[in-house]
């Protein structure tokens, strides 16, 4: 029997051990940042907010797998930034951002419009046409072009609050004519702020005030995510192709998605 146990020996080498399927090798786990801005991005949100849906998808396409951390947007930044998490999601691209990170192939495009009470008539084209009109601005955010050039040659009366809440308050109580913000966050802040009849006085021009392309990204600190990136770029064309970005923002927002976000794969980079 001697034979018999030495070629059951031999087979037993040959045979593989089991895949530990359930927990991904610690390079194929990265640690994301987010801060809160629904529907988009948030702790409670389905699948933590529609961005973190469309990097998680397109990272799991890749043979990744995510964890999520809420933190205020600053300290989301410094995390990443000091390779103390892998990336941060979703940022606008800039020169400072350039050097400190890794950026990727947008995840989601968004467009600030003018919201406005719905008894006041309200058409616009250009600058020209938004004179004597009273907008407001909330503090630290950059508006873009079209509020740039309206503030700086006096076009309209502008009036700068602490909080976006605060200038739909003052929106609702006619304290101001118009105010710009992204127009699908800020259906979400009308739907929480305030009651059925009062959400039905507040409207929105579909002309956009700014159009931004929102990217993950991953920190030039990590070792490894210089081709982390590619993977996720390669993953997230693939979807926007095959039509899996469109899918998840359909599924979240009905018939209010963006125009902005039909893109062909091309025009996405």
């Amino acid at each position: 029997m001697t034979w018999l146990r030495t070629a059951l020996l031999a087979l037993a080498v040959m045979v593989p051990a089991p895949a530990l399927a359930e927990e991904a090798p610690q390079d194929r786990t990265l640690r994301i940042t987010n801060g809160e801005w629904p529907p988009y991005l948030g702790r409670d949100e389905p699948g933590y907010g529609i961005a973190s849906r469309i990097v998680t998808r397109a990272f799991e396409r890749a043979g990744y797998r995510v964890e999520y951390e809420f933190h205020p947007w600053a300290r989301s930044l410094y995390l990443a930034r000091r390779g103390q998490r892998d990336g941060t999601a979703v940022w606008m691209p800039s020169r400072e951002r350039r050097e400190d990170f890794f950026i990727s192939r947008p995840v989601i495009v968004t467009e600030y419009v003018f919201f406005h009470r719905a008894d006041m008539p309200f058409d616009w084209e250009n600058t020209a046409d938004l004179a004597d009109y009273r907008i407001g601005l909330t503090r630290g955010y950059d508006y873009g072009d079209v509020i740039d050039r309206v503030t700086s040659l006096g076009i309209a009366t502008t009036e700068t609050v602490s909080s976006d809440k605060l200038n739909f308050h003052k929106l609702l109580a006619g304290r101001i004519d118009l105010f710009p913000m992204d127009r699908v966050v800020g259906q979400r802040m009308i739907s929480e702020l305030f009651s059925e009849k009062e959400a039905k006085a507040l409207t929105w021009h579909p002309e956009p005030v700014r159009e931004d392309r929102l990217h993950l990204l991953l920190s030039r600190e990590v070792a490894g995510n210089a081709e982390r990136i590619e993977d996720f770029n390669r993953a997230l064309k693939a979807m926007r192709r095959e039509g899996g970005i469109e899918r998840i923002l359909v599924d979240a927002l009905g018939n209010h998605v963006p125009a902005v976000e039909r893109l062909t794969p091309d025009q996405a980079d």
